[in-house]
C-alpha cells in the first residue's frame, strides 16, 4: 500500500459528522490574490512523511513574513500524522494575514470542505488522483456552494483527463508523485506543456521540489503563473534570505 492509500484509508475510517457552515463572510478570492501578488503561496508544516523540520518559527510570524514579502497565499497543511499541523495552526494564521489562506490535505468528502471553512480557509486543496471524476465533481460543486475557489492538484496525464470536463479554475501542478513521494521537474514541465497545449486551467502553479532561484526561473520561463514552496522554507532557520533569493529570480 503506498503513501496516498493509506492516507485515504486513514480517512475513510474515520466518521464523518455532518458539518454545518458556521462562517458566514465570503472567502477572499485566490485567483485575484495569485494575479496581483507575486504568484507565491508560501507554506506551513512541521513535517513531511520523510522528515520532521526543525524550525523556530510559530505560524503566525512565518505567515507574516510570508505577507511581508508579497506572497499571494499562505498554505496550511491540516494533517496531524505525516504532517503534524492542526487546524489550530491555520486558525491563527488567517487570524494574523489579510491574504488567502488554503487549507491542504486530503479531501474526500465535502463535509471536509465545510470544515475547513469553518477553520477560516479561504480556498482548499483538491487532489485529483485521491478521488474519481464523480466525486471530484461534486467536491467542486460544493467549493462552488461556499464560494471557495479550490486549488486542483494534478501529477499524471491520468489527472488531465479527469479534470478537462470539469470547471477548474486554478491548477497545482505536483511535481511529487504522491504514491511514490518521489520528485520529478522534468515531469512537471511536462504537464504543464499539456496544459497549455489543451488550454486547460486559467492559473497554473508549480508544486514541489523547487529548492533554487533556477527551479523559478525554469517553471515561469515554461508558463507557470505561480509556485508554492513549502518545505525549502521550513528547513531552514535563515528563511528571510531564502525568500530574497527566489524573489530576485522573479524579477529577473
Amino acid at each position: 500500500m503506498n503513501f496516498l492509500e493509506r492516507i485515504k484509508e486513514q480517512i475513510e475510517a474515520q466518521e464523518m459528522k455532518e458539518e454545518i457552515l458556521q462562517r458566514k463572510e465570503k472567502p477572499l478570492s485566490l485567483s485575484s490574490y495569485l494575479k496581483k501578488g507575486n504568484g507565491i503561496i508560501g507554506e506551513f508544516k512541521r513535517a513531511t512523511p520523510t522528515r520532521i523540520f526543525d524550525t523556530k518559527w510559530q505560524p503566525e510570524q512565518l505567515a507574516r513574513q510570508y505577507e511581508a514579502n508579497g506572497f499571494s497565499a499562505i498554505s496550511v497543511v491540516v494533517e496531524e500524522k505525516y504532517f503534524l499541523t492542526t487546524a489550530d495552526d491555520l486558525k491563527k494564521i488567517k487570524s494574523a494575514v489579510s491574504i488567502p489562506v488554503i487549507q491542504k490535505g486530503f479531501i474526500i468528502h465535502e463535509s471536509q470542505i465545510i470544515q475547513a471553512r469553518n477553520n477560516g480557509a479561504d480556498s482548499v486543496l483538491l487532489i485529483a488522483t485521491l478521488v474519481d471524476k464523480r466525486k471530484l465533481t461534486c467536491l467542486l460543486e460544493k467549493c462552488q456552494e461556499l464560494q471557495m475557489e479550490p486549488l486542483v492538484e494534478i501529477h499524471a496525464e491520468e489527472d488531465i483527463k479527469k479534470i478537462s470536463e470539469l470547471p477548474v479554475k486554478i491548477i497545482g501542478i505536483n511535481n511529487r508523485d504522491l504514491t511514490s513521494l518521489k520528485i520529478d521537474l522534468s515531469h512537471g514541465e511536462r504537464i504543464l506543456a499539456l496544459l497549455k497545449e489543451k488550454n486547460i486551467g486559467e492559473i497554473r502553479i508549480i508544486e514541489s521540489g523547487l529548492k533554487t532561484p533556477e527551479d523559478l526561473k525554469r517553471f515561469k520561463k515554461a508558463g507557470a503563473d505561480g509556485f508554492l514552496i513549502g518545505s525549502y522554507f521550513m528547513e531552514s532557520d535563515r528563511i528571510e534570505e531564502r525568500i530574497m533569493k527566489l524573489l530576485e529570480a522573479l524579477r529577473e
